[in-house]
């Protein structure tokens, strides 16, 4: 008697670590930004947790500024005029005047991932961006030629998609260890401490403290802190009326004291002034329309 084989199972994609919060004052940004998303193929979901593009298109003699809260990730970008850019992650809030009409191609890795891949040290990278070439070598120049003038955005994700494959490591129990706890940390709001993640994963704290200084680059505190500060912007940009206090304490804060002084030292502004802002702009939103492409 003889055995059907069995078609190979596609590589297990892990749980998201990273969400699609941290985007400041969402609503008003899509007046002028338009923002597509897109998924990892089975072969790189374990080490990239989606593409993106961002589309502008601001009028003559207007400026806008876009302003995020970085997620614990490095991202590779990929941008006409500028190449391939590695940006590592960063511990203020990013932001970009734009003017004009313009596109860029991103690859947002997981936490860790740039280190699974590359073998370099996360930290060195930290609130700062270099060449792709000084990473991946000269070589990579081309292939940021190709990405750039691809017709459309999915060529250029599979594009993306290719060069990482080429690249990809061998398994890392470490890496994979570091994955389940970012996506602890970042699945549920009642985790705000170190301990709860160490205690879940069956870690000490010096453990867990260790694998994301060599990975992510950010201690396991920070990026905790960095989740629940997503959770908090979130929460601010729907509802102007929230109670802060309640908010903060049930996001890990001691006070509301630290929370103000922690969200106004990332985003610049703290939580009431953000609020606000945000309800301004719901009042005066009308979303950018999404330029087709050939293959849509």
């Amino acid at each position: 008697m003889t055995t059907a084989t069995q078609p190979p199972r596609p590589p297990q994609q892990p749980a998201p670590t990273a969400s699609t919060k941290g985007l400041l004052n969402p609503l008003a940004t899509s007046r002028h930004v338009d923002l597509r998303r897109y998924p990892a193929s089975s072969q790189t979901g374990q080490f990239v947790e989606r593409y993106w593009s961002v589309r502008w298109d601001v009028p003559a003699g207007e400026t806008y500024e876009v302003q995020l809260i970085p997620h614990p990730c490095v991202n590779i970008t990929f941008l006409p005029g500028a190449g391939g850019q590695v940006h590592g992650v960063g511990t203020r809030s990013w932001s970009r005047p734009l003017t004009g009409s313009g596109y860029v191609i991103g690859v947002k890795l997981r936490p860790g991932g740039f280190t699974a891949i590359t073998g370099i040290a996360a930290a060195t990278v930290t609130d700062r961006w270099v060449p792709l070439r000084d990473v991946f070598g000269p070589a990579v120049d081309d292939v940021a030629e190709e990405i750039l003038t691809a017709p459309d955005d999915h060529s250029r994700v599979e594009f993306c998609d290719e060069f990482l494959r080429n690249r990809l490591p061998p398994a890392d129990q470490g890496y994979q260890l570091v994955l389940d706890m970012v996506a602890t940390m970042l699945g549920s709001r009642t985790i705000t401490k170190v301990s709860q993640v160490a205690e879940l994963h069956g870690c000490s704290i010096r453990s867990v403290q260790r694998l994301f200084q060599r990975y992510v680059g950010v201690g396991p505190k920070w990026v905790i802190r960095r989740y629940r500060l997503h959770d908090a912007a979130e929460m601010l940009a729907a509802d102007d009326t929230i109670d802060a206090t309640t908010m903060a304490v049930e996001l890990g804060w001691f006070d509301q004291a630290h929370f103000i002084r922690d969200f106004n030292h990332v985003v610049g502004m703290t939580p009431g002034e953000y609020a606000a802002a945000c309800a301004a702009g719901r009042d005066h939103v009308t979303r950018v329309p999404r330029a087709s492409e050939p293959d849509e």
